[in-house]
């Protein structure tokens, strides 16, 4: 449980005190003038949070905030590896706070569990000068020397966000920084195919959690007697039909899982061809005809107990996958963390841990002022922060009361920033509500 006294410790300390210790030892603020290590973070963090792509002048009018008056060849003169490695360290130091809300979501399909769990990643290309700092996958695409894959892991009743985790852009999701968490006992993982692994899963089990997973095509099954089963001959034959058999999954390391089947209309699947052969082509591969058979079903297996998931459910529950890619969608198209407008590879990467420092900030008072609320808009509430973040930075500069800053962001959360709600297209909280889904799942590879 988090409170405002305990975000207001961890921002004092990490963005005031540690930031000012941690510019010292990469040699970052070798001798104080005007820039501190914490006035320097600040600076970057809300110049780029409030203006994406925030000229050297505009940063320098930010820095007043502070009352740091510097001019615009000073900010550029920062743009080195040395503050690049300062706003990573912070990155990280901000990483390892837990923030989650004082109460969980209050609907009955998440109560059953102790957490309900989201993984994904994205990746950000980055110039290729870059490559010895974040090696890409290389390959015969152009720019593909340098990349950082962010991490990420959602828990859906508390908000507790674990990340942006940055590794190399080449790693693979199955890598994930995230393996070595302790599982909960009665959690529940859902994650996409990248993370669909027979082991884990049955590790995740060993340790009392569960897996929702769509199948991964290539995935041999089984009957509980021990007989192989041909996907193809199972699947249901009538839109709408849902089936659902007893499995084992795996064919070296065999585990008990139950498989959901369900046939989609014609224009769901069809949908989701067009989506793979859209992704198929930015990644420059093919996709197998197999993938765009099954595009026609929706195949998942679990290994939660029919008494705590029903398959109606876990349909819901897997569209859910969604917050994630809706809360990369806020960091992307509203924070711009992967577009800069400039050359300059050390400021390419002091932008991007700027605008990471800053959209896990969002994230924190997103958890702690409005996370309650199965109705919260992320896009809504991600404006707010923005429109009033400089206050945060005024606070920790002495200027003002850092708990009425954070008390001027609850107020302004508390109005304007839930979804509209849908009769016909029912929006993400409705349908956990209602505990039933809409045709539309939709996806890519």
């Amino acid at each position: 449980m988090t409170s405002v006294a305990y975000v207001e410790k961890h921002l004092r300390h990490i963005l005031e005190e540690r930031a000012t210790v941690l510019a010292r030892e990469p040699g970052c603020i070798v001798r104080q003038r005007k820039f501190t290590g914490a006035a320097l973070v600040h600076t970057l963090v809300c110049g780029f949070g409030q203006q994406p792509h925030a000229s050297l002048e505009q940063l320098a009018s930010t820095a007043q905030m502070r009352a740091v008056s510097v001019t615009d060849t000073a900010v550029h003169d920062r743009f080195t590896e040395q503050t690049a490695q300062l706003l990573q360290r912070v990155l990280e130091e901000m990483n390892e706070v837990a923030v989650e809300a004082a109460q969980p979501v209050p609907l009955a399909l998440l109560r059953r569990f102790a957490a309900v769990y989201y993984e994904d990643s994205t990746t950000m290309v980055l110039p290729d000068e870059l490559a010895a700092q974040w090696q890409g996958c290389g390959g015969t695409q152009a720019h593909t020397q340098a990349a950082v894959k962010a991490h990420t892991r959602l828990d859906l009743k508390r908000g507790r966000l674990w990340g942006p985790s940055l590794t190399p852009g080449r790693t693979s999701d199955r890598q994930s920084p995230f393996n070595a968490l302790p599982t909960v006992d009665n959690s529940l993982f859902i994650g996409d195919l990248g993370y669909f692994s027979v082991p884990r899963m049955m590790q995740r089990h060993a340790g009392g959690g569960y897996t929702l997973t769509r199948l991964l095509s290539s995935t041999a099954l089984f009957t509980p007697e021990g007989d192989a089963l041909v996907l193809s001959l199972i699947l249901p034959k009538e839109v709408g039909q849902l089936k659902e058999l007893e499995v084992v999954v795996g064919s070296r390391r065999r585990h008990p899982m139950r498989l959901l089947l369900l046939r989609v209309p014609q224009e769901v699947g069809d949908k989701r061809r067009q989506n793979l052969r859209e992704e198929a082509r930015r990644r420059q591969q093919e996709v197998s005809a197999e993938a765009l058979w099954l595009a026609d079903w929706t195949v998942l297996v679990t290994d939660a107990p029919a008494t705590l998931l029903r398959a109606q459910e876990a349909l819901v529950l897997l569209r859910e996958r969604w917050q994630l890619e809706l809360l990369y969608k806020v960091w992307k198209q509203h924070a711009q963390v992967d577009e800069w407008h400039t050359a300059n590879p050390w400021r390419i990467l002091c932008e991007l841990y700027a605008k990471l420092i800053g959209v896990l900030l969002q994230h924190w008072l997103i958890v702690l002022f409005a996370w309650h609320d199965p109705q919260r808009s992320l896009v809504k509430l991600a404006q707010v922060c923005r429109a009033v973040g400089g206050s945060i930075m005024e606070a920790l500069g002495g200027f003002r009361s850092l708990r009425s800053a954070l008390r001027l962001i609850q107020r302004r959360m508390r109005s304007g920033c839930q979804m509209n709600t849908r009769r016909a297209h029912p929006n993400s909280a409705q349908l956990l509500e209602a505990q039933a889904v809409e045709w539309a799942l939709t996806w890519c590879e």
